[in-house]
C-alpha cells in the first residue's frame, strides 16, 4: 500500500497540471465559468484519488465525470440555450460586442508619421515610427508576429510603442513599401493598433503612413456609449439583444441575451412555426407508431412460418431475411433512395410496366411518407423478427398440442395463445422503438431531405420529422436560431424521456409478472 502512493501521487499530478492549464488558457480566453469548472473537476480528482476520506469514490469518480460530461453537461446546456436569444443576428456575448466597440477607431489626421518595418525572421517583425512634422520624435515596437495576408483573430490590445532616440539602430532587415506590399504585409498591420507612449492611438493609413487614431466611442458609467463623432448615445436593450439609439434604432451587432420563454411562446403563436411545427408533430407521432405496428407484425408473421417445423430450408430462409439487418443503414438507405427515383427508379419502372401507372415518390407529400415508411420497414423488421423467434421458441410445445386436440385451428391459436404470451414481455422493446423512430434523423436526411417543401412552411418539409425539422432551424435556416432549436429539442427530450420512463415501467411491470 505504502509502496504505492508515491506512483499514484505522480499520475494524479501528471493528470492534474494538464488539467490546471487548461483552467487557466480557458480563463484567459474570457470563459471563467469554465475555467471554474475544470477547476473544480481536477481538485475533486485530486482529492478523491489523494484523500484517505475519498477512497470510496475513487471508481465512481470516472464514470460520474464522464456521465456529467456527456450527459448532464449538454442536455443543461440545451436547456438553457432555449431561455436565450441566440441566432445568426445574435452570436457573440454581451462583452464581445462591447469589445467590438472598444475596437472602433477613426482617423483624425492630426499627425501623420512614417514607418518602417524590420523583418527579424519566423514572422517576427519591429516597427519603426518617425514624426513626419518632428524627427526627433521617433517610436519603436517590440519583436510583433504579423503573418502574411492573415487578420489577427480574436480582439487584440493595442501595441505599445517605446520612445526612441533618432538614429537608434534596430536589428532586422529593413523592408521597403514595394516588398511589404507584396508580401500582403499591410493585411495584419492593418487589423493591429498601435498606442504611443502617452496612449495615442496610431493605425496604418493607405500603405505608407501611419496615422492618429481616435476611439469612435466613449464609455458612460451607466452603461451607455457615446458617439465622438456626431455625440449620439446608444443603450443596450437586454430585450431586444442589440445595442439602440434614442429613437431605437438598432446600431452595430447583436449579443445574446435572456429571453426567458420566448422560444416556447413562438411554437405555440407564430404562425410561421406553429402550423409546421404541429403538422410534424402529428406526422413524428404517426410515422413512428406505423413503423413500431408494420416491422412487429412483418416480424411477428415471418417468425411464426420460420417457426413452422414442415417448413423445409428454415435455417436458409431465416439467413436471407436476416440480411437487411447485416447491411448498413446507410448503404441501404442510399440504394432505396436510387430504386424509388421518381423517373428512372425500378420500383416505378416496374409499375409502369406492370399495372400502366408510376407513384410520385419525391414531389407527392403522401408519396414520399409511403416510401419512407416502406424503407423503414425494411430496415426494421429483421430485429423484430429475431426478438419475436426468441420468445416463440421460449413457449412450451405442450399448450399447442393440448390446444390441437380440442379442435383449435392455427389462426385461433396465433391470436389466443401466442400473442397473448408474446405481447407483455415485447411492450417494452416496442416502446423504445417508438422511441427510436420519433428521432430517426438519418432516415429521413439520407432518403428525403424532408422534401417535398410544406407550402408556407419555410424551411419545413413534409416529410420532416421534429429532430429534423430542429436540425434545419439550427443550421440550415438562414437564421441559424439555436435558440429556438434548442425549445424544439428541449421537448423532444421531454417526450423521449417520459416514453423511457414509461418503458421503465412496463418493463418492471413485466418482471413482477
Amino acid at each position: 500500500m505504502n509502496g504505492g502512493l508515491p506512483i499514484r501521487q505522480i499520475l494524479v499530478v501528471l493528470v492534474a497540471i494538464p488539467g490546471l492549464y487548461l483552467s487557466f488558457e480557458a480563463y484567459q480566453a474570457g470563459n471563467a465559468w469554465v475555467a471554474l469548472a475544470i477547476l473544480i473537476i481536477v481538485c475533486l480528482g485530486a482529492f478523491v484519488f489523494l484523500s484517505e476520506s475519498g477512497y470510496t469514490y475513487r471508481y465512481l469518480f470516472p464514470g460520474l465525470l464522464g456521465f456529467g460530461l456527456f450527459v448532464i453537461f449538454p442536455i443543461a446546456y440545451m436547456v438553457f440555450l432555449s431561455f436565450t436569444k441566440y441566432n445568426s443576428q445574435h452570436l457573440l456575448s454581451f462583452d464581445r460586442a462591447l469589445a467590438l466597440f472598444r475596437q472602433e477607431t477613426f482617423s483624425v489626421g492630426k499627425v501623420s508619421y512614417r514607418y518602417r518595418l524590420f523583418a527579424l525572421g519566423n514572422d517576427r517583425y519591429v516597427l519603426y515610427l518617425e514624426d513626419e512634422n518632428d524627427s526627433a520624435k521617433c517610436f519603436g515596437s517590440s519583436p510583433i508576429e504579423l503573418k502574411a495576408g492573415e487578420q489577427p483573430k480574436g480582439e487584440q490590445e493595442p501595441v505599445k510603442l517605446e520612445a526612441l532616440r533618432p538614429g537608434a539602430t534596430i536589428k532586422g532587415t529593413i523592408l521597403e513599401v514595394g516588398q511589404i506590399t507584396r508580401e500582403k504585409l499591410f493585411i495584419p498591420m492593418r487589423g493591429r493598433q498601435f498606442a504611443l507612449p502617452d496612449d495615442t492611438l496610431v493605425g496604418l493609413e493607405g500603405l505608407k503612413r501611419f496615422a492618429s487614431l481616435q476611439r469612435v466611442w466613449t464609455f458612460n458609467p451607466d452603461g451607455s456609449l457615446t458617439n465622438n463623432k456626431d455625440a449620439t448615445t446608444i443603450r443596450p436593450d437586454f430585450k431586444r439583444g442589440y445595442f439602440v439609439d434614442n429613437q431605437g434604432q438598432k446600431i452595430g451587432v447583436g449579443f445574446r441575451t435572456f429571453s426567458g420563454l420566448e422560444n416556447y411562446l413562438r411554437i405555440l403563436s407564430d404562425p410561421r412555426i406553429q402550423s409546421p411545427f404541429f403538422k410534424i408533430f402529428v406526422w413524428t407521432v404517426c410515422f413512428s407508431a406505423i413503423s413500431v405496428v408494420l416491422t412487429f407484425a412483418v416480424g411477428m408473421l415471418l417468425a411464426v412460418i420460420l417457426e413452422w417445423k414442415e417448413l423445409n430450408f428454415r435455417g436458409g430462409y431465416r439467413t436471407l431475411l436476416i440480411l437487411p439487418y447485416a447491411v448498413p443503414a446507410v448503404l441501404s438507405i442510399l440504394i432505396f433512395k436510387g430504386l424509388f427515383n421518381q423517373e428512372f427508379g425500378a420500383v416505378n419502372g416496374f409499375l409502369r410496366a406492370a399495372f400502366g401507372f408510376t407513384l410520385e415518390w419525391e414531389t407527392n407529400p403522401w408519396g414520399a411518407r409511403l416510401m419512407i415508411v416502406l424503407v423503414n420497414v425494411w430496415l426494421g423488421y429483421p430485429y423484430m423478427m429475431l426478438i419475436c423467434t426468441g420468445m416463440l421458441q421460449s413457449i412450451p410445445s405442450g399448450i399447442y398440442e393440448a390446444s390441437a386436440i380440442e379442435g383449435s385451428t392455427p389462426p385461433i391459436d396465433f391470436f389466443r395463445i401466442t400473442l397473448p404470451l408474446v405481447l407483455p414481455p415485447l411492450i417494452p422493446i416496442l416502446v423504445s422503438s417508438f422511441a427510436f423512430n420519433f428521432n430517426n434523423f438519418n432516415l429521413i436526411y439520407l432518403l428525403t431531405a424532408g422534401g417535398p417543401k410544406m407550402v408556407g412552411g419555410g424551411i419545413a418539409g413534409e416529410t420532416d420529422l421534429l429532430v429534423n425539422y430542429t436540425f434545419n432551424i439550427a443550421f440550415r435556416d438562414s437564421g441559424t436560431d439555436y435558440g429556438l432549436a434548442s425549445a424544439i429539442a428541449t421537448l423532444l427530450f421531454l417526450i423521449v424521456g417520459f416514453l423511457a420512463w414509461m418503458n421503465l415501467k412496463l418493463s418492471g411491470k413485466n418482471v413482477k409478472m
